[in-house]
């Protein structure tokens, strides 16, 4: 995600509100992010869900503040072990010879390291997370008749076993902070199965939200989940067009004057970042940044830099997926590795892999940048062309029938003809060309100069080629003339 407040983007806030409808409704969710996006440091998944957790009006957090605390001073603990360890307790020997005799040096004790507590079982884990839970919600001993053991009724407790009442709070547990993350998805499936037993309607039941990713889960799970009736929600096609370009836009330099040409260079500037970096927020952020003057020939050294400064990924797709449509719902099992390593998504319909690999085929990038060019100047050149159609009335050395007849669209055998007024408002640029060269119409130097210029970018993109930078240039000024 990019510097910019990507939460506040359209398309996250999106998904997230179609997320934060299924669990209105009463249901529970299993919400599946990429690894790396749960190994960030900037702790991106924290902060999605302070989004979501922000729009519930009461929820249970697991593990809690307090849970974590304890971990992450075992952890620091851990890493000054390792530091000590290195040293081997031994008298530093000096590398010169002082004249004294030999003394005896005290022998300081080797620390050892020790060995990490083995993980619990599957079923030691739900136990503990079902206390821990049971903790939170207040269940204690000798309340209610709640036996010495709170685990053992915490699931019948939740759907209002023994008390009548129900515990509508989401209970939201963050899967990859547990010790056990499957153990989640376990209090998932027995507590949504416990849920439909007790007859409770779908808006009164117990809710849990898993947030956790594939790579600790058994394979095949998240579909086995789905057909349970618990929505499972993949971080998958999250971002759009629309984000990327927001992206791209707050990171822009301030245009130096406010002309409309230098407006219209720095949308096609803007088109061809969001175009080449697609979902990848990072890179669009610090592209936009990097790449100051928009010159077609600069793209490519710049994006170079900018990969450089980033940290890569050490896993791409297998496969080529450039261009492929279709990409689903979810990742595709084949690209769930590349996918949690945050190196292909989806994107406006489209799957797309993260710039890196692919920039040693120019053709890719030129591609892209054909694709931006084409988006913002061929709705431009279409409107040239209808203006200059006056132009060609006005210039013409035969009638309009005639000048129709000859360079208007091509009829379909047995069609009537069009009236020569609107054959010649569809007159492409090539046919007015080849009026021009035919002399059936005389231009000035200007207008000619004029026609050939958009003749030729439109030919171009036409052909799937983008404009370098003098011949962006020139149609910047015909069109903005």
């Amino acid at each position: 995600m990019a510097a910019a407040d990507g939460f506040s983007l359209p398309g996250i806030r999106v998904w997230l509100g179609r997320l934060l409808a299924d669990l209105g409704r009463g249901r529970s969710c299993l919400w599946l992010l990429p690894q790396k996006l749960l190994d960030d440091t900037g702790h991106q998944a924290d902060r999605l869900l302070d989004n979501v957790l922000h729009e519930l009006a009461d929820f249970v957090l697991l593990p809690s503040a307090e849970t974590l605390a304890p971990a992450s001073a075992r952890s620091t603990a851990a890493g000054r072990s390792r530091a000590v360890g290195q040293w081997s307790g031994l008298a530093p020997v000096p590398d010169f010879d002082d004249g004294l005799p030999d003394l005896p040096t005290a022998r300081i004790p080797v620390p050892v390291e020790r060995e990490p507590p083995p993980l619990p079982t599957p079923a030691e884990a739900l136990s503990g997370l079902l206390e821990r839970l049971a903790k939170e919600l207040g269940f204690t001993a000798g309340r209610d008749g709640v036996g010495p053991n709170p685990t053992d009724d915490v699931l019948a407790r939740l759907t209002g076993g023994g008390t009548g009442i129900v515990e509508t709070r989401p209970v939201v547990v963050r899967a990859w902070r547990e010790p056990v993350p499957s153990a989640a998805t376990h209090l998932l499936r027995r507590l949504v199965a416990t849920a439909k037993e007790s007859g409770l309607p779908p808006n009164r039941r117990p809710r849990v939200l898993v947030m956790a990713s594939t790579g600790t889960l058994p394979a095949g799970l998240p579909d086995q989940l789905a057909r349970e009736d618990i929505a499972v929600h993949w971080w998958w096609g999250t971002t759009g067009r629309l984000d990327t370009a927001t992206v791209v836009a707050l990171a822009r330099p301030l245009l130096p004057s406010a002309t409309e040409r230098r407006h219209l260079h720095e949308a096609v500037a803007q088109a061809t970042i969001t175009e080449v970096c697609g979902p990848f927020l990072d890179i669009a952020d610090a592209l936009a940044g990097r790449w100051e003057d928009g010159r077609p020939e600069t793209l490519l050294p710049a994006l170079h830099d900018v990969l450089a400064d980033l940290p890569g990924p050490a896993v791409v797709p297998s496969q080529s997926i450039e261009g492929a449509r279709r990409p689903g719902s979810r990742p595709d099992e084949t690209l769930l590795v590349a996918w949690n390593a945050g190196t292909v998504d989806s994107w406006d319909g489209r799957l797309r892999g993260r710039p890196g690999k692919d920039l040693t085929h120019e053709q890719t990038v030129a591609t892209r940048v054909w694709l931006a060019q084409n988006h913002v100047l061929l709705p431009l050149l279409d409107d040239a062309r209808d203006r200059f159609t006056a132009t060609v009335r006005r210039r013409a050395r035969v009638p309009l029938t005639r000048l129709a007849q000859t360079y208007g669209p091509r009829r379909e055998p047995g069609a009537p003809p069009e009236p020569a007024g609107s054959a010649i408002d569809m007159m492409e640029l090539g046919a007015m060309w080849s009026a021009h060269c035919d002399d059936v119409i005389r231009l000035t130097p200007t207008e000619r100069r004029r026609l050939r210029i958009l003749r030729e970018a439109r030919n171009r993109l036409a052909h799937r080629a983008p404009l370098d930078s003098s011949q962006l240039q020139y149609l910047i000024k015909e069109l903005c003339c």
